[in-house]
This record gives structure tokens, sequence and C-alpha cells, in this order.
């Protein structure tokens, strides 16, 4: 820097009242002149002032306006297969030292039971957080001021202006320095109080409601600020100051990790900006550019959406699986990822409380460019080399945390990570260092790569990866958003960002949509991915969808192109790409794994009972033989023959075992084929894995195969015959005698075949028998007769126990779920459930429970009710009622039922209030369960609460259940039927219901 510009530096560009323009004067009159153009144009560049609402809306932006939102219990995102839902609900946040305050205001204050409050602690992950340590209430203080004014927005003038300055704070009396400002409610951080705040802004319905309201979406219109907008705001702010008489606003200290925002219709475009940063410290401008959604989130993250794995990400759309805007469940497995970036409202690079908010939060202030070094491919046969339908490990060092993306070139040329051909490996390194992947040997089709020599593989890491996850977006005519990054260059481009709106095929083999065509939904954008490679640029209109209005039916595949959907959108940097190469070699012979007869395959169920995920009860089940423990890492099981490549392909399935994997002496693992769930469970396995497909096994023969990490053969079985049955190891192996293989095929639905005796490895067939069936008893020396342990449906298994043994004979119950009431309209329909009708018909049940309301044990005329009771509004009451039926052999005991409260209702714990008998719980606790017992109507009614004596508990979500009741995330109902001495047992033939009621949100 010249002298000449350190003079300016030091004198002309003072504070922003320019206070020593006057002694410029004094100096040459061009200095002068200059210095006061210089204080002018400091003046005419300050960034809007203070933070809230009027950042996203400032003055003279255009098109609609997006209300915040503060719901009760209302959530977006799936709770299935894990709970990653986001409440409707903004948390914002502020950080402010001791002897700051901070100024509060809304327009919904004053309103009914509008308000503000501040929390001083906050637990729980975000999107489902609970707060505690109230700090301070906006309406208390209204209260003790008699200033009715105060806290309140009243108009857009107001709201753009921001708070006014306070002279007494006793009455709340304005100083009137910021012309047009409002009277903010005020609240002084304490000595040794610096830290974060939580702002919860209440609309006028108040904190506990789900009430949509009817916001205007209009920005400069008076109703925004007079008529209640439901359980959303229109106009927020939320100001940091030094004083309550200094005009000086502290900008960057307001964040939050999500906005949840409601225009209350399509139609209307958001032109909003605001800032995000990333975990990392990369910072990107995000404008709308006329998103056209209706009730919706805002948030940054890292990953986008999971695949089916839950930890890999998807770099896809997410589609819902049912036909509700607040896809609680998504299609293939796919799941939400939560928030983890930081939304700001002002510029974080001209804002001097922005590095005060990051250090708080732990966010670096300075972004440190990704680089990767040491990149290397150990394959199965030794340095790069890998025996053909074997895969091996990719090793790299990353000077930084983030993602990864591996991308292996069949021809050489093309690196396109979706290319079927290719192979994209993906996933995120929670540190810095060295990196290790592995990889199964196939491309992104699910076929193992061919022969061949130098195939070249990109490896790069990604720094600053932010996804804006678009969730029941219907409508972007003008291509919004877009990105644009502030702090460092990206060699891709500072507005430069990413999407795929094609389908594609999960990992666990599910397809969403039909792989590598344009997603369903109606106006979809005319280019259906941009370049995955470079991107495309966001501030462009490539990437609209949808139409002017409207678009919004909530059904999937009906509606505008993002609606019932999750649209993603992403950027990144990348790190310097570096190039690695393997081999695949043939594999000439077949070779009998060390582990050969230490494991085995003990139990297989091919015959399943049901043929979607859910009910795909298929199985394979392994026993470890032998007397010391042995490692699973990299062991895979299969139904085809990896060495000269027969296989099933997409028809068959794949699963190896993770690193660390050991199973200990007399110890079973079990891989299901369908999804994890309450009737895919082996309570007495060591391990379980659950490859979330549909049936792969062909009931009229198959084969199973368990390879080492070497590809040398442990263990093969077959069954039946048929194109399915592929190459089996040569007979000079002595791993299997076919001779009575194809009695193997023809087991019942549900019934296993099983290995006799159990964990006797003779690789002979004779030994195979479908399991209680007592075939194999004149062909197997040793013979002992298999066993059924299974108390799943009808299903004849002895999955994660031994084969044989004396046969403990279980009772069994037949549970049928009806709805039997809505509103005061008691339901006495008799439906017959069945299997073999659509899925969207009113009496589908799947299997194997949609034989169970046929058995003779029920009484004629007992099971009545409906299974799908049609539409349903808000406000409507349902009853639910769980029909039991004991069938024997044995009596049951210690019978306890637990039933979790259906998804977009409130459990009514009064339903039965004022109805005896009582169930000799406490006197006045509400009653919300009715039990019947041998009869077609309640015989007592039960108590929500834990008391002693009564048989019934409501569970609030999220309350921490009985093991047996799974996720808790809307409420679950308990019922112990039996107890002594009344009712000790349940005999066969016993029956009964309980029930409770519901009414929809």
């Amino acid at each position: 820097m010249s002298l000449f510009f350190k003079y300016l530096s030091q004198v002309i560009f003072l504070p922003r009242g320019c206070a020593n323009l006057k002694s410029l004067r004094h100096r040459r009159r061009w200095l002068g002149r200059l210095a006061l153009i210089l204080c002018t144009w400091g003046y005419w560049i300050q960034p809007v002032q203070a933070e809230g609402s009027r950042n996203l809306y400032p003055s003279g932006t255009t098109g609609a306006r997006a209300n915040l939102e503060w719901r009760a219990t209302d959530k977006y995102g799936p709770t299935t297969p894990a709970d990653h839902s986001l409440l409707r609900r903004t948390l914002l946040q502020v950080y402010a030292k001791a002897g700051e305050y901070i100024l509060l205001g809304s327009s919904s204050v004053g309103v009914d039971s509008g308000d503000i409050l501040i929390y001083g602690t906050k637990t729980g992950r975000i999107g489902n957080e609970t707060l505690s340590n109230l700090k301070f209430q906006c309406s208390t203080q209204r209260t003790q001021t008699l200033n009715t004014n105060q806290g309140k927005i009243s108009s857009r003038n107001q709201e753009l202006a921001g708070p006014d300055t306070i002279t007494n704070p006793a009455t709340a009396t304005t100083g009137g320095a910021i012309a047009n400002g409002y009277v903010p409610c005020y609240y002084q951080v304490p000595v040794g109080g610096d830290g974060i705040y939580y702002v919860a802004f209440y609309g006028g319905q108040g904190g506990n409601s789900n009430f949509d309201g009817t916001p205007t979406s209009t920005i400069d219109f008076g109703t925004n600020f007079k008529d209640p907008s439901g359980t959303s705001i229109a106009a927020w702010d939320v100001t940091v100051r030094s004083s309550l008489t200094s005009t000086t606003d502290i900008n960057g200290r307001l964040f939050a990790d999500y906005l949840a925002l409601f225009t209350g219709g399509n139609g209307r475009l958001i032109e909003s900006s605001f800032y995000i940063v990333t975990k990392d410290g990369y910072q990107y401008k995000t404008a709308l550019n006329g998103l056209d959604p209706n009730g919706f989130v805002i948030y940054g993250n890292d990953v986008g959406y999971y695949d089916s794995d839950g930890k890999t990400p998807l770099y896809h759309d997410v589609l819902s699986a049912v036909n509700n805007a607040l896809m609680p469940q998504l299609q293939g497995g796919t799941n939400f990822a939560l928030p983890n970036h930081v939304i700001f409202f002002n510029n974080p690079q001209t804002s001097a409380g922005t590095n005060d908010s990051l250090f708080a939060r732990g966010i670096p202030t300075v972004a440190t460019l990704p680089s990767i070094s040491n990149s290397s491919f150990t394959g199965t046969a030794g340095a790069n080399n890998s025996n053909q339908n074997t895969g091996g490990v990719f090793k790299f060092d990353s000077n930084v945390a983030g993602n990864y993306e591996i991308v292996i070139s069949r021809d050489g040329n093309d690196y396109d990570p979706a290319n079927l051909q290719n192979r994209v490996l993906r996933g995120t390194m929670t540190a810095s260092g060295s990196q290790t992947v592995t990889w199964d040997g196939k491309d992104n089709n699910g076929n193992f790569f061919p022969v061949g020599t130098d195939y070249p593989v990109n490896i790069t890491t990604h720094a600053g990866e932010y996804h804006f996850p678009l969730i029941d977006a219907e409508n972007s005519t003008k291509g919004g958003p877009s990105f644009t990054l502030l702090n460092v260059t990206n060699p891709l481009g500072n507005n430069t960002g990413f999407y795929d709106d094609r389908g594609y095929r999960t990992l666990s083999g599910t397809n969403v949509g039909t792989p590598g065509s344009l997603l369903c939904g109606n106006s979809p954008p005319s280019i259906s991915h941009s370049n995955l490679v470079t991107g495309f640029n966001t501030t462009s209109t490539q990437r609209a969808f949808g139409t002017a209005t409207g678009g919004n039916t909530n059904e999937v595949c009906t509606g505008s192109f993002g609606d019932v959907k999750g649209l993603d959108i992403w950027t990144y940097v990348p790190s310097n790409a570096v190039l690695t190469y393997l081999n695949i070699i043939p594999t000439t012979s077949y070779q009998v794994s060390p582990l050969a007869g230490q494991v085995i395959i003990n139990e297989v169920l091919y015959n399943e009972t049901g043929t979607t995920t859910d009910t795909n009860d298929e199985f394979i089940e392994l026993y470890n033989a032998s007397t010391s423990p042995v490692d699973l890492s990299g062991v895979r099981l299969t139904d085809g023959n990896v060495i000269v490549g027969s296989s099933d392909a997409a028809g068959g399935f794949h699963y190896t075992f993770p690193s660390g994997t050991t199973l200990q002496p007399g110890k079973y693992a079990v891989i299901w084929i369908g999804n994890n769930n309450a009737n895919h469970q082996a309570t007495g396995a060591v391990f379980q894995a659950w490859l979330g497909q549909t049936p792969k096994l062909n009931n009229s023969g198959d084969d199973v195969w368990l390879y080492d990490n070497q590809n040398k053969i442990i263990d093969y079985i077959a069954y039946g015959a048929g194109n399915e049955v592929n190459t089996p190891p040569q007979s000079s192996l002595n791993l299997w005698d076919n001779t009575y293989q194809s009695s193997l095929a023809g087991a019942n639905s549900g019934q296993s075949i099983s290995l006799t005796p159990n964990g006797k490895d003779t690789n002979i067939s004779a030994c195979w028998e479908a399991t209680t069936s007592g075939n194999a008893s004149t062909r197997c020396p040793n013979f002992l007769q298999t066993r059924d342990t299974d108390t799943t449906g009808s299903r004849v298994t002895s999955v994660g126990e031994s084969n044989n043994g004396a046969t403990t004979v279980n009772a069994k119950l037949l549970l049928v779920k009806r709805i039997t009431r809505i509103n005061n309209q008691d339901l006495t329909d008799i439906v017959d459930g069945r299997s073999d009708v659509a899925i969207t018909a009113a009496n589908y049940v799947p299997e194997p429970y949609a034989s169970d309301d046929n058995d003779l044990a029920w009484s004629a005329g007992y099971l009545r009710g409906l299974i799908n009771a049609g539409t349903v509004k808000p406000g409507d009451e349902l009853e639910y009622t769980i029909y039991f039926l004991s069938k024997g052999p044995n009596d049951a005991t210690n019978v306890k039922f637990c039933d979790l409260v259906p998804a977009s209702t409130t459990f009514i714990p009064t339903a039965f209030n004022g109805k005896t008998p009582r169930d000799g719980g406490l006197g006045g606790a509400d009653q919300g369960i009715a039990l019947a017992v041998s009869s077609s109507s309640p015989t007592v009614y039960l108590s929500n609460i834990e008391d002693a004596s009564d048989r019934g508990r409501f569970y609030a979500a999220n309350d921490q259940t009985p093991s047996y009741c799974g996720a808790n995330t809307n409420g679950a109902v308990v019922v112990n039927i039996t107890r002594s001495p009344d009712l000790p047992n349940l005999a066969k033939d016993f029956y009964g219901f309980f029930r409770f009621r519901a009414r929809v949100k």
C-alpha cells in the first residue's frame, strides 16, 4: 500500500458520522472534496440495518411474503427408518454479550396470544428441540410497562425502520431517534451471560396450535400487520444494540438452523435472499428467485438427502411414499438429512457481529481449500489387481473433513458419476487425514466390472458443500434458487451448482422412479439434470419447473413437479483431482476358503409370505460351528457364482459383512432380504442385517453362496432347479452333493428349509429338509427332527435358534385392527382383508396378515369396522379398535399390546371419561382406553397414567416406551391384557379387543 492510500485509510475512512470531516477542510481542497465523496459513499453502501423480516423483504422488493411459522406438533419429513423430521417452527438464535440489549417486535404481538419468548437453554437434535430456562417474555413486559404499542410492528414503515430508541424503560417511552421505528420489547443480557439465546415468535394462535391461518402473502399491505395469521408471523425483528438509546445495530448476531415458512397458497413468488455459512466456513448468498412453495422450510446441509443406508449422500431428489405434503415416509427407504449449516440474514462479509456468532457456533471464520494426496487402490489379488467379481480398497489423505467422490471410469474418458457403466462411491469424511473406502467390484447398475487393465479412478473431495433441499416446493418458474460463493474462488465458478431430477436405484436395490429417466410430476425442468462434473449456472432458468399458479395436489406425481417431493440443488468447492488405476484379472479356478466348515449356511427361507419390502421375510441364517470366533469382515453372501460370472443379475441379492463383524462360536447371524421391522427379527441371533429388497430367492429353485474376502468359497447350498440355479462349484471340492436337491423345492409359504443336525455341515442335500417335515429322516445320517420356534404369523422356522431340540409349543395371537367410529357414527361394516387387491383398495391388508380375519375361531360378526375409512378432515375423531384372538395351542401369558398412535392424529385422553367400570386406577384420572374381554362391547375402562392396578397407559410422543413398541414419534397406547388373579392367561380361542380414539390434526 502506498503512503498516500495509507493516509486515506487513516484519515478519510472515518466512522459513519464522518466526525473529522471538518478538520479536513484545512487540507488541500481536492482532498477535502474526495473525503466528502467517500463519506457520502460510505452512507450509500451501508447494508440494510437490524435483522429480521426486513432482510428477507427489503425496501423495493417485489414478489410475495412468506410468514414465519411456530406450530406445536406439525412436522416435515420422515420418522422412519430414522426420525429426521423437522418441526414446523422457526427457532431463531441470537448471540449477545453482557450489557447488550436484544430488541424484539412482531406484527403478531398484541393479537390474541401472539408473543415473543427468549430461552437460555436448548436440548435435543435440530428440528426437535426442547427449550428451557425462560429468560424473557414480551407479553409480561408489556403488562409491566402498560405500553400497548410495545413489541408491536404495525406497519410496513415500522418493519423497515426497525426498533426505535427507548429513553424511559419503565414505560417503554421511545426517543424518536429512529424515524418510523417501532417500540421494542427489550432484554438486557446480564453480567456473565455472553452466549446464544433462543427466540420463539408466536402467532396469534400462541405456541400450542397447528392452525394455518390466512396470511395474505403481500409485502406492503395493511392487513398483514392487523389480521391474525394463525400460527405464523408476517413481520418480525431481532436487533442487538449496546444500549436502549443507541442507534447502532450490531448485525450478524441473528441466525437460525432452519426457517419454517408459510405463504398460504401458490402463485405467490418469493424473491428473498439470505446467507448460508457452512460448517466448514464457506459463505454463500442464496437468492430464491421466484420460488413458489406454500408451506415449506429453508435450510442447508452438506449431504442433501440420505440413501437407503442412512449415511451415504444421495445426490438425487426424494419422493414421498404417501399422499401427504409433510412427507412422513419416503420411497426407497431414503431419508432427510438434518440441517448442519447456519442461516444468516445479513451479509457475513460486511456484518460486524458475524465472527462472534461463528465463534459461538464453532464455525471457522476462514475457509480452508481442500486437497488430497497419497491415493492408492489395493485389490483382492494384491497390489492394484482384483480378481474378477471382487472389489478392493481405496485409500487417500485429505487435509479437511467433508465429502468425497470416487469415480471409476469404464472407458477411461467418461467420468460422469451417473453413468450406469461407471461406478461412483460417495461418502462423508468426519475428520481430516487418512481415508479408507471399500469397493464391491460393481458398476452403478449392480454388475461386476469386466476383466480389464488400467481402469482409471478419479478421486476428489468437496469442501464448502452446500445442499439446499426444496421440500414440497411446487413451482419455480424462474429457476431459483441461485448460489453465489462470497469468501473464496470456486474453480467451477462462484454461481455453479448441480441437480439431478432423474430416477435412480438406491443402495438397497430399490428403484425410485425409472433410473435415468425424468421423475414424475407436471411441468418438469426442460433439462433433467445438470452436467454432474462441471455443473450449471444457478442464476439461469435451466432448472425452472412448475406452473405460474396452483399445482399443489399433495398427491404423489399428480401436481407440479416439486409437489410432494424433496428436490435437491447443491454446490461445492472441489479439491485437486487425483488419478489412480486398477486392474480386474480373471479367476480361473475354484478355491475353498479356510473358513469352510467353520461358518455354515444353516437355514434358508425362500418362499416368502409377502412380496413387498415390508412383508418379504426371506432370510439366510449362518452359524459358527467352530470353537473359535470367526472374523466375517468382507465375507459375501449372494445367490450367484462370482467365480465364472454366473449370477441372477438384478434378480439376485448380494450382501457383504462390514469390517469388524465377528461371529462367536455357537452363534447365529441372519440376513433378511426385506425391511427391518417387527416381523423380520431373529431374537436369538447375535447379528442381523436387512437388505430392504423385494423377494430375490426363486421359489422353484435357486442357490446361496458364501465367499470370503478373497473370493474363496466358504459354503454353498442349492434347492430345486431352473435358470436361477447357477453353475455349481466343481464336485471335486466336495462342497455339495445334489442328490436330493430337487426335493428341497416346494416348501410352503413361510416354511424354511433347515440343515439337520443343526450346524453339522456334511455338504450333502440329504441332510436338508423343509422345516418340521421329517423328509430327511430316512436319508440323513444322525438325523434329528427339525423344529418350529417362530411366533410370527404362520411361519414355520427356527430362525436364530437351533434347528433341533425339544419343541416348545408356543402360544400365538392373531391381531386385527379396524376403524370402528368416525365422530359420532359407529362403523359396523364387516370387511374381509385381502392381499390380492390393489394396495389402494379399501380392504387391502399385506401378507402374512390378510387371512387373520378369516380364522374360524372369531365369533360371527365380531370383527366390525373399516380397514380404510377414506378421506377425513382436520378435527375429525377416529376410533381405533384392535381385536385379539388366542390361537394356542398353549395358553398365552404376559400378554402386552402396544399400538402407536397414527401419524397426523392426536390421542384423545378423555375419550371414555365417566365410563364405568374402571380398571382400579386412580380416581379422577382421564380414561382414554377401553378393553373388552370375551365381549362385543367394552368390559372395563383404563386410565392413561401409570397407576399400579390399572392395565392401560398412554405414552406421549417421544416418551420412553417399552422396547416392543418401536419408535414412539406420535404417542403410544400400551395395554397389559393379562393380570393376576382375574385374568392370568388367555386360553386358546379367547378373544377381545382394546380401543382408543384420536383426532385428525
